[in-house]
């Protein structure tokens, strides 16, 4: 499958950026993970893992008695998340390098997941097709993206971020990424023959009295997303470095509250059970 350009690059500072916005987006995923029904024992596949945080957010889910096998193109992203995991002496993560929508595996997996990755695929309905296929009848599929067209931001009089989400998400449409992925995955799950969940769980996160954490969360977006920015003609170096070390710093570092996320949607899905009576 041919995806998108990864607009966000992969680089030290992209690393960094993913390490941290984990940490601020981790009690979110978790509500949608176990609200899926993903539990302890469980086989789980993280699709697109990257650094390796919601394989290391589901192996505390599903404990010593279950596992879970990341997946992810970006070879130096795993070794990073290789060197965590042994940091971390987390025994039953296996990391490897690959496409998870056609990752080789002996067991069917019990559940699959992914955040903020169906977005870069070309076409995220065929992938929940292939990603299926490696879950048991019976398993959870679930999922957590960006609907990037809902923000606080303009609700909360912070114009010069509400202006610079916008510069961010413009990037991610020239890059073909699917910025409001989250608001369709229960008609793509549904069409694949999967049984979606109808109530998913919607949630922006926010940073109250932390202005300073709000700020760096944008700015590293803005350090990882220049080289994007640039090249589509969307905004001079100058300018963007003037937009977040001055203006945006000065909106955000005494706010009390701010948003650090766009809307981000849970959405889950059961495999169908076989049909015995058509066996």
């Amino acid at each position: 499958m041919d995806d998108t350009d990864y607009a966000l690059g992969r680089t030290s500072v992209e690393y960094e950026r993913l390490i941290e916005q984990a940490e601020l987006l981790r009690p979110l995923t978790e509500r949608v993970i176990r609200a899926a029904g993903i539990g302890p024992g469980m086989h789980v596949l993280d699709i697109g893992c990257g650094m390796g945080d919601v394989s290391f957010l589901v192996s505390d889910i599903v404990g010593p008695e279950g596992s879970v096998l990341g997946v992810d193109l970006d070879g130096t992203a795993l070794g990073f998340a290789n060197q965590r995991r042994a940091a971390g002496g987390i025994a039953n993560v296996v990391f490897r390098e690959g496409d998870a929508r056609s990752v080789d595996s002996e067991r069917l997996f019990d559940a699959a997941v992914g955040r903020f990755v169906l977005m870069y695929m070309s076409d995220p309905t065929a992938a929940l097709s292939l990603v299926a296929e490696r879950v048991r009848p019976g398993g959870i599929l679930a999922f957590h993206e960006w609907v990037a067209g809902i923000s606080l931001a303009s609700a909360m009089n912070l114009p010069v971020l509400a202006s610079f989400q916008n510069l961010i998400s413009e990037t991610f449409l020239r890059s073909g990424a699917r910025v409001d992925i989250g608001g369709e995955l229960y008609w793509r799950m549904r069409d694949v023959g999967l049984d979606p969940e109808p109530r998913p769980l919607a949630e922006i996160a926010v940073c109250t009295d932390q202005g300073e954490v709000g700020y760096r969360r944008w700015a590293l977006f803005a350090r990882s997303m220049l080289p994007k920015i640039v090249e589509y003609g969307l905004g001079t170096e100058a300018e963007v470095v003037d937009t977040v070390e001055r203006q945006l710093r000065n909106e955000l570092i005494d706010a009390r509250l701010t948003p650090v996320s766009w809307l981000m949607i849970g959405q889950w899905a059961r495999k169908p059970q076989v049909d015995r009576d058509a066996v």
